[in-house]
C-alpha cells in the first residue's frame, strides 16, 4: 500500500493530550469504571472528528444514564483524553425522554453543526 498521500506526524504530536478543565462530580461517577485504553481510543477518534482540535465538539450533544434507572444527564462529546465527554450538572432528568428532548433543544438553541471533516 502506498503512503505517498500520508502526512508525517510532527515530533511531539504522537499522543492526544488533555485540557485542564476540572472534572465535575457527574463526570467522575461516569468515568470511574470505564476502560482507560478504550477511552483513549475514543478520544483519538473524537480528536480527528473535530478536525484535530481539543475540547467540546460543536453539535455533538448526548444523553447519558448517570444513575441506572433513575437519572439521565445531557452532555457533549469532547476531544480530550481525560474527559471525552462533558456532562452538564444543571441538565439532569428523571427519564431518558426528558433528557433527549433537552439535548435536542440545546442543539437547536446553539445552532451548531458537527464539524466538517477535511479529507
Amino acid at each position: 500500500m502506498k503512503k505517498e498521500n500520508m502526512q508525517e506526524i510532527p515530533f511531539g504530536k504522537e499522543t492526544l493530550g488533555a485540557l485542564d478543565t476540572p472534572i465535575n462530580d457527574l463526570e467522575k461517577k461516569a468515568l470511574q469504571n470505564l476502560d482507560i485504553d478504550k477511552l483513549n481510543d475514543m478520544a483519538e477518534c473524537l480528536f480527528f472528528l473535530n478536525n484535530r482540535h481539543y475540547g467540546p465538539i460543536p453539535g455533538t450533544y448526548m444523553v447519558m444514564c448517570v444513575d441506572p434507572g433513575k437519572t439521565w444527564c445531557v452532555g457533549q462529546l469532547s476531544a480530550d483524553r481525560a474527559k471525552p465527554f462533558v456532562l452538564f450538572p444543571d441538565m439532569v432528568y428523571e427519564t431518558e425522554v426528558e433528557a433527549t428532548k433537552a439535548a435536542e433543544a440545546l442543539k437547536a438553541e446553539k445552532a451548531e453543526s458537527v464539524p466538517c471533516r477535511n479529507i
